[in-house]
């Protein structure tokens, strides 16, 4: 085969095609699940890690929709062995189809914890090594988007599996409770001191140059804040209020996203003691500005 013709092969940077196995580096394979939708994009990536002719591992085999995606998975294994199955977390788009792979492929599943129904045959958290096929994964806890989110990092390779925690081509819903900004934005920082040079998200294309869109993200959330200051010192709001007077550069059939996201930004400033709500349920509550003209 050419020399150009294998480079254009392992292109880490190809667009995502849903259904085809892409080899995006020598060691690292994409198959991109067939569920696209506005939290999703294009479809859940799910990773097929290691050496062929070695075990290997998949990490997020995706959601329990048909049996396309599983057989298309059983299909890149081959005959290697399935060291494991790898949850980055519990959301529904990431894990459900990982029982079945499993009984198939005779793996473990690996994930932070138990919850929303995953059950995994071993719990890891920061610092859990993964060894298979001549990669070795680091386990990094990176909450915010969920608490129970992982990072895997390829620290030879320099390449971060970051699943939802940063995407191209959205921003990373955080929804209360589970979802912490505080959270989000320290393991947001936490990433920057990474020596990586291409992320693999969870959902869309790779990330050619992750530090840059990390420092988009971070500043784009300290924006929405400050937006959201100056919304509650204008006047008192219900989070589906503010939504409208805020999120005017998006489109109104996001709204459901953007006000999970908001109420992440209510609940940092009502830490702070910046905001008040009045009524028992924050998502329909009436918040209230409550800091001083210096504050934030």
């Amino acid at each position: 085969m050419r020399a150009g013709a294998a480079d254009e092969e392992l292109d880490p940077t190809r667009p995502v095609r849903v259904g085809a196995v892409q080899p995006l580096t020598p060691e690292i394979r994409r198959l991109t699940q067939d569920n696209p939708g506005p939290f999703t994009g294009p479809g859940t990536n799910s990773y097929l890690i290691g050496r062929p002719g070695e075990p290997r591992v998949v990490l997020d085999p995706g959601e329990e929709r048909d049996d396309g995606h599983l057989e298309r998975l059983l299909e890149a294994i081959g005959r290697d062995p399935l060291a494991a199955v790898l949850i980055s977390h519990a959301h529904p788009d990431h894990w459900p189809l990982a029982p079945r792979l499993a009984a198939r492929a005779k793996a473990p599943i690996l994930a932070f914890d138990a919850r929303a129904g995953l059950a995994p045959d071993r719990r890891i958290g920061e610092g859990t090594r993964i060894r298979a096929g001549g990669v070795e994964l680091v386990a990094l806890h990176t909450p915010g988007h969920a608490s129970d989110h992982l990072c895997f990092l390829e620290e030879e390779a320099r390449i971060l599996f970051c699943a939802d925690h940063v995407m191209g081509w959205s921003t990373t819903v955080i929804a209360p409770p589970d979802g912490d900004l505080r959270a989000y934005l320290a393991t947001l920082d936490r990433l920057l001191d990474l020596d990586v040079d291409l992320y693999l998200p969870g959902h869309g294309p790779a990330l050619a140059e992750p530090q840059r869109r990390v420092v988009e993200l971070r500043d784009h959330r300290h924006a929405r804040t400050a937006q959201l200051v100056a919304a509650l010192r204008a006047a008192p709001g219900t989070p589906a209020e503010l939504v409208e007077r805020i999120y005017t550069d998006v489109d109104p059939k996001l709204y459901g996203a953007a006000r999970m996201s908001l109420l992440a930004h209510l609940a940092a400033l009502a830490g702070d003691g910046l905001v008040r709500a009045s009524g028992g349920d924050p998502s329909t509550a009436l918040y209230r500005w409550t800091g001083g003209e210096g504050d934030r």
